[in-house]
């Protein structure tokens, strides 16, 4: 079986493997949605890896990482990146993660 419907997968500073899909990523970038964080991956990768992040209160599969950054446009200093966690089960009825990059977008926060 393949991949070849994952954009990419990385892993957070906590250890869980995060994966992006080719799809999720056309939502992401779609002009109705964040279209300015095209140019952005490997900034969005970065923040799953190396930031902070926080469990959604309404909806512990949802965590919320963030990381603030110099160089973005704009007024903007930092990524949120959405990911939801959760498990799927594999050819050989294994059970397996499955944690998938939601969104992402820009904002600013005064520190």
């Amino acid at each position: 079986m393949t991949d070849s419907w994952k954009r990419w997968e990385t892993q957070d500073r906590f250890g869980n493997v995060i994966y992006l899909s080719h799809e999720r990523w056309n939502h992401i970038v779609d002009e109705i949605n964040h279209p300015e964080m095209e140019n952005y991956e490997d900034y969005i990768k970065l923040t799953l890896q190396k930031g902070h992040r926080k469990q959604e209160p309404l909806n512990p599969r949802k965590y919320r990482y963030y990381e603030f950054f110099e160089d973005l446009p704009g007024e903007v200093n930092m990524i949120v990146a959405i990911v939801l966690f959760g498990y799927d089960v594999n050819e050989h009825g294994k059970t397996i993660s499955n944690n998938f990059l939601a969104t992402a977008f820009f904002k600013h926060v005064r520190k």
